[in-house]
């Protein structure tokens, strides 16, 4: 039997494998490979290989991740459930994405910013005609 139709059934692939295969969770065909230690968010359609070689990647390089579509059913391979954003469908189960890296907390600016010279408020800002 072809090894695409063992990896695609999921018969294959172990846990320590480094390439997944990602299905769509609606239609739950197989859609891609990919490495899941590159499933880092924000994911881009760059991370997802053909399942075979010498075949086109199955989404253009160009297309932002909420662009994707899966080949067969033309929806988003996460579905559309809120919940589903945080984990991906594939031959391994559910995976799990981790959480997006969050930027360290910059410090406080040490000096503030100069607001300039403070106007004496003494006299009405009026013009003399």
């Amino acid at each position: 039997m072809d090894l695409w139709v063992l990896r695609a059934a999921g018969t294959t692939a172990a846990k320590g494998d480094p390439n997944m295969i990602l299905r769509c969770r609606l239609c739950h065909a197989p859609i891609a490979a990919c490495d899941p230690a590159r499933l880092i968010p924000p994911l881009t359609s760059a991370v997802f290989e053909p399942l075979e070689p010498g075949f086109p990647p199955p989404f253009p390089p160009d297309v932002p991740w909420e662009a994707a579509r899966c080949p067969q059913c033309r929806h988003h391979p996460q579905g559309y459930a809120p919940d589903g954003a945080k984990s991906l469908e594939t031959d391994q189960g559910t995976w799990p994405l981790p959480e997006p890296e969050q930027p360290d907390a910059a410090s406080p600016d040490p000096k503030p910013a100069n607001p300039g010279p403070i106007p004496k408020r003494d006299k009405p800002n009026r013009r003399s005609r």
